[in-house]
This record gives C-alpha cells, structure tokens and sequence, in this order.
C-alpha cells in the first residue's frame, strides 16, 4: 500500500511540475516557430514581423499578464474565505476591464498601424504585421481573464492545455498563410516593382496566425468556462459572506494588485521593440537602411531562437523548484530553501555553461542546419552573444524565486535598472559605432548581466544566500572550454565536407562526452545532483561502469 501511495504522490508531483512548466514549453513553441517561417518568408519577412508581433506581445502584457496574475491572486483570497460572489465579481470586472480596454488597445494598433510602424518602430512595411496583429491584443486580454481565474479556483488543467494549444495553431496557421501570403506578395512585388513586399505579405500571413491562434484559445476557454457554469453557480448558492464588494472596489484592488506584475513584464519584454527603434534610427543616420529589416530578422529570427530556445531547455529542470523554495520559506524552514536554492543554481551552471560554449563553437554547423538566408551574420552574433545563454536562465530563475518569495519590488527595480542601463548602451552604441546589429546583442547581454545582478543581490539579501563559485562556474568553464576547443577543431575539420548537420551532431556528442567526464574528475558535480538531471541517471551508469564514480 505504501507503494501505491507513493507512486500516487509522485505522480500528482510530476502532473503539478508539467503544469508549471508548460508556460516555458509555449514560449520555447513561439520561438521554434520562427525557424520554418525564417526559411519561407526570409530574414527581411521575419524582420517586418517582429514589430508586428512584438508591439502586439508589449500590448497584451498590460492587458494579459498583470491583469491575470491579479484575478488569480484576488479570486484564490475569496474562495478560501467561501466568498464565492466576490470572487465571481472580480471575474466579471476584470473581464470587463480587458474588453473595454483591451478593445481600446487593439482598435488602436489597427487603425494607427502605418503610423506606429512608420514613427515607432520605424519600418513601414511592417504596417501590415502590426495591423494583423493588433485583434490579438484583445484576445489574449480576454484570455488571461479566464486564465487567472481558473488559477484562482484551484486548477491550472485549462491554462496549461490552452497554452500549448494556441502555440500548435499558431505554428500550424502562421505558416500556412505565411507562404500562401508570401507567394502572393511575390506577385505584387513583381507588379509594383519593390521587392520588400513579397516580405510583408508574408509577416502579415505570420501575424494573422498569431490571431487566429489567440482566438481559438479564447473559444476554448469560453467553452471550459461554460462547462463548469453549473458548478459555479452551485458554489455562489453556498456563499456565506454577509458582505460582496462594489465593481469599484474591485476594480481599484485589481489594478493595484495588477499593477506591479506589469510594470515587472513590461521591464524584461520593452527590449526588443525599442531596440528595433534605436537600431533602425541608427541605420538610417549610417545609411545602412537597405538592410536593417534583414539584419533585424536575422537577429530576431535567428540569434534569439538559438540563444532562448538553448536558455529555456536550459531552465526547465530547475523551474518546479522555485514554488518548493517560497514554500520551505512559508513553513519556516530556511536551511531547506537555501539548499534547494543552492543545487538549482549549481544545476543552472552546470547545464548552462556548456550549453553556451558549445552553441558558440559550432555556431556555424548549427546555423547551417537550421536556417537559410543571411547566415554569416547569425554565426557573428551568436558566437559573440552565447553567453546569453547562461545570463538569461540565471535572471529569470532567481526573477522567478524572489516573485514567489513575495519580493516583486526587488524584481521590479532591478528589471528597471536592467532596462535604463541597456538603453543606454545600445543608444551609445548605435549612434556612435558602426557595430550595427552587433551593438543589440551587446546590450542584451548587459541587461542580462544586470538583472542577474540584482537577482543574486535580492537572494542574498532575503535569504542570506552565498554563492559557491568554484564548483558551480570554475569548474563546469574549465570542463566546456576544454570540449570547446575539442569541438571547434572537429567543426573546421569536418564541416567542408561531412557537412552542418554530421558535422553539429559528431562534435556535439564528442563535446558532452568530455564535458561530462571532466565534470565527474574534477569533482564538479556528484552522483545525487546528476540523478537529478535529464539523462543524468544514464551518465551516472556509464560513470560507474568505467569506474569515473
């Protein structure tokens, strides 16, 4: 019996741990994305793209994020109090502050959308991508209304299942009418003699798959929401309170709750719109126009597919235990925290580094195999840049703790100074260096580096966190330098005539196995923290069998 129980607890555990995740799995979905519609509508298409998309993400925070996490957190306090006519006002207000506002927002983006593209962004033919994708800003208000509310009455099923559904539809929509538009762009360019829009028209395709996706999420939670009506109207019947808040009431709690949340969001995702700005601005003053939407989609389809696709592979292992961390606080027990704290970082580092290094040393086979189109340039940036890699699961995990550890103000000013300093990099670099797209890639990494800053300053503040530096980043460097020298030697040796996808494979597999074993001989990692790890518990066989372990 005791088995049983076990295997049941284990199972509502990993069940639990999925849910959390799939969050980052549709986000690594929306980013894989961009490799096929890179190869149908090209670099310059995924250029326009971006602004369309991005403007649209930037939009919904304000009205999807903040306002979700808000109905979650005010919904969850009135149920456990059995207020079940509360807790269903503030579903109805907030829904009716993202129609209203949501709709504002979206009507906004679409009848504005050759302004905004021509003066915000800077790209005019990306009006169209931002008028495609201006409806979605609606949706996907109305969308984290009832994601929030179904967090708040206890099940995450519907978020989950809603968020990887709409990524599936958006891949299977967005590039469907990307080569359909495409191929139709290519007969107006031909017709009106400009090239460029054979590339918009495909970004449009791209963007309207973004709506399409968004509206069918909201079909389906509307649906679920219907469903469980009967059992919604059963609780109200068992509301005890003697007291239901005005729609002003709650609307004032709302968007004070909400508040911080978007501020926090719209931080760590305001980079890539106004550096597409600044970029585009400097391109102009040092007559390079001719190719900063190429260059851009390069950037934005290319190096940050690579960079965050490699970043949140990376996170997952280590990302359930962020609740556990907030949740051995909650029960009083520091000393749990701060070694569940230390062995996700060391985790971090470990899967990390190497993970950098080797991106970075066979940047060239692994461009090859993915992508088509301007390829030297991705090599350039992804090579110089890999160290994103490390920066951006480092930031957002420790992000992620202090949110739950109810530390959002450090969160929020760090994001906030990240954000400034960035700026302030890019704008010196772009205006006055002829670096181009390579001037964004430095100033990721210093927002990176600072909200890593900020993150390691509000755990060591809160919970008197020290970091051990040797075995967590000395020794997992020495071990990946090492495999990358061995793997960049492999890359040149071969790549001529093996080709990028023999070549990637051959050298990856011959840089993990050195990695690996220099890891276990220089005491980097021991036998229970591999375990842990995906496809540790086979390392750890292999290590045994040649007496590594």
């Amino acid at each position: 019996m005791k088995r049983v129980n076990k295997g049941g607890k284990t199972g509502k555990r990993k069940k639990r741990e999925w849910m959390l995740q799939t969050g980052m799995i549709a986000y690594l979905l929306g980013l894989l994305i961009r490799i096929p519609l890179g190869r149908m509508i090209g670099d310059k298409g995924i250029g326009f793209f971006a602004a369309g998309i991005e403007l649209a993400a930037v939009t919904s925070v304000i009205f999807s994020y903040g306002i979700s996490r808000a109905v979650a957190v005010l919904v969850k306090y009135r149920i456990k109090r059995d207020m079940y006519k509360s807790a269903k006002k503030v579903f109805k207000s907030a829904m009716l502050f993202a129609v209203v506002f949501g709709g504002l927002a979206a009507a906004g983006l679409f009848f504005f959308s050759e302004w905004i593209a021509e003066t915000v962004v800077l790209e005019h033919m990306s009006y169209m991508a931002v008028a495609a994708a201006a409806p979605s800003v609606l949706l996907t208000a109305v969308i984290g209304v009832f994601r929030g509310y179904f967090q708040g009455i206890g099940t995450m099923i519907p978020t989950a299942h809603s968020r990887l559904l709409e990524k599936f539809i958006m891949a299977a929509a967005s590039l469907m009418l990307g080569s359909m538009l495409y191929t139709y762009g290519l007969k107006v360019a031909a017709l009106l003699k400009n090239n460029e829009y054979a590339a918009a028209y495909g970004a449009l395709g791209g963007a309207l798959g973004l709506t399409a996706a968004c509206l069918l999420g909201a079909v389906h939670l509307f649906l679920i929401y219907w469903m469980y009506s009967g059992s919604f109207k059963q609780q109200m019947a068992g509301d005890t309170s003697k007291y239901t808040e005005s729609t002003g009431q709650i609307l004032s709690v709302l968007i004070s709750a909400a508040l911080p949340y978007i501020l926090c969001a719209l931080f760590y995702n305001l980079n890539y719109i106004t550096d597409q700005r600044l970029f585009n601005y400097g391109a102009n003053i040092h007559g390079s126009s001719a190719v900063r939407a190429m260059h851009w989609g390069v950037y934005y389809g290319k190096y940050s597919v690579v960079t965050g696709a490699a970043a949140i592979l990376c996170t997952l292992p280590v990302f359930s235990s962020m609740p556990k961390i907030a949740l051995a606080l909650d029960r009083q027990e520091p000393k749990d925290a701060l070694y569940k704290l230390e062995r996700s970082i060391h985790t971090l580092t470990v899967l990390t580094v190497p993970c950098a290094v080797i991106t970075a040393v066979l940047a060239e086979p692994l461009v090859g195999m993915l992508f088509k189109g301007e390829t030297k340039t991705a090599v350039s940036l992804i090579q110089a840049g890999s160290v994103v890699i490390i920066l951006f699961a480092l930031a957002y995990f420790l992000a992620g703790v202090l949110q739950r550890i109810r530390k959002l103000k450090v969160v929020l000013l760090g994001g906030l100074l990240a954000y400034l300093l960035h700026l302030a990099v890019v704008a010196a670099l772009v205006y006055n260096t002829n670096l181009g797209i390579m001037a964004i890639v430095i100033g990721m990494i210093v927002f990176y580096l600072a909200a890593c800053a900020a993150g390691f300053w509000g755990v060591k503040r809160y919970l008197q966190y020290s970091q051990e530096w040797f075995r967590s980043f000395a020794v997992p460097l020495i071990a990946a330098g090492v495999s990358g020298i061995v793997g960049m030697l492999m890359s040149k040796a071969l790549l001529s005539f093996a080709g990028s996808v023999i070549t990637f494979f051959a050298a990856l597999i011959v840089c993990l196995v050195i990695y690996n074993v220099l890891l276990i001989v220089l005491k980097g990692i021991r036998e229970d923290e591999l375990e842990d790890m995906p496809g540790g518990r086979l390392i750890v066989v292999i290590a045994e069998k040649i007496h590594l372990m």
